[in-house]
Order: structure tokens, then C-alpha cells, then sequence
């Protein structure tokens, strides 16, 4: 793993500290159950790897520009080509990648309604995923960009299914039941 001194001295990785940043507390807390904190780690991954896929689909938007039309058929301007890229990557990519961060948050505190939004927002990425897969019928031929895309949105997926199964684990459970009656 990356270590966070030059020297290697300090047992904490680099990623334990961006855990930390991004939770606010300490990644390696014992008062966690092990799968809360598994499962908010892979909360964490999937708004990395959201985030990931979102540069990748920019680069792959803006490499292709003559491929982008409008509805008319007529090529777009590099001002349209802009705010499109602009407005897609804010609400499909950077937005989804904060609700990552922000359920890893909640779940990591123990909220117990933050475990119910993240498995609503599992399954909903389980119909979109569906989708894509499904949409790839046809015949049609694919480009590697399109397969690349698909692969970044399965992990992306494994890695809410296995966040949600983790916070859902009995340990897990008892840890969200006792935060639950603290408040």
C-alpha cells in the first residue's frame, strides 16, 4: 500500500487517510464493526471509480467531437460540445460520486435511514446496470470505448452490491440498532 511518510516510517496507508478526509473520523475506529467499515470503504470506491468513469466518458466525448449531433442531425459547436460535457459529467459522474461519499458517511455514523437510502440507490443501479447490459442486444457492433464504459459501470455496480451486503450483515445490523438508540 501507499504509505503517507517519505521514509515508510507510518503504518497508515495513503487511502486510510483519504478515508478519513472523506468520513471525518478515523478509518481503523474499533467501536466499527468490521463490514460497516468494509461496506463504507467500497462506498468510497464506487465514488472513486464513479468519478473515473466520468473522466473517462469526457475524454472519450471530447477525443470523438464529430461523432456529438443535435437532434436536427447538424454537428454541435464547441461552446454546446462544452456545457454538454459540462452539464453530463456535474449530474451523471460528480453528483453520484458525492451521494457515494455522503452514504458512506451516514453509514459509517450508524444511520439507519442512510442504510435504507443506500440499498434504494443499489437497486436503482441494479435496474440501470440491467439496462445497459440489456441495451447491447441487437447485433450491433460496439466500440472499445462502449466496452470499456460498460466494465467501469459493472465494477461500479459490484462494488454497491457488496457495500450493501456488507452493511446489512448481522454485526452490522447490531451496530446500527445501538447507534440507532443513542439518538
Amino acid at each position: 500500500m501507499l504509505k503517507t511518510s517519505p521514509d515508510g516510517r507510518s503504518g497508515q496507508s495513503a487511502l486510510a487517510i483519504v478515508e478519513k478526509r472523506l468520513t471525518g473520523n478515523n478509518p481503523d475506529d474499533s467501536d466499527i464493526p468490521t463490514p460497516v467499515r468494509r461496506g463504507v470503504r467500497f462506498m468510497l470506491g464506487g465514488g472513486a471509480m464513479t468519478i473515473a468513469l466520468g473522466v473517462f466518458w469526457v475524454i472519450v466525448a471530447v477525443a470523438d467531437k464529430n461523432a456529438l449531433i443535435n437532434a436536427k442531425g447538424q454537428r454541435l459547436s464547441n461552446g454546446q460540445i462544452a456545457g454538454g460535457v459540462a452539464e453530463t459529467f456535474i449530474f451523471e459522474f460528480l453528483l453520484p460520486a458525492v451521494i457515494w461519499v455522503v452514504m458512506a458517511r451516514y453509514n459509517r455514523s450508524g444511520h439507519v435511514w442512510a442504510r435504507i437510502v443506500a440499498s434504494v440507490l443499489c437497486a436503482l443501479d441494479t435496474y440501470n446496470t440491467y439496462g445497459l447490459i440489456n441495451s447491447l442486444r441487437g447485433g450491433q457492433t460496439i466500440t472499445v470505448a462502449e466496452i470499456i464504459y460498460l466494465v467501469f459501470s459493472i465494477a461500479t455496480w459490484i462494488l454497491g452490491v457488496l457495500a450493501i451486503a456488507f452493511v446489512w450483515r448481522g454485526e452490522s445490523s447490531d451496530y446500527f440498532k445501538a447507534r440507532s438508540a443513542r439518538r
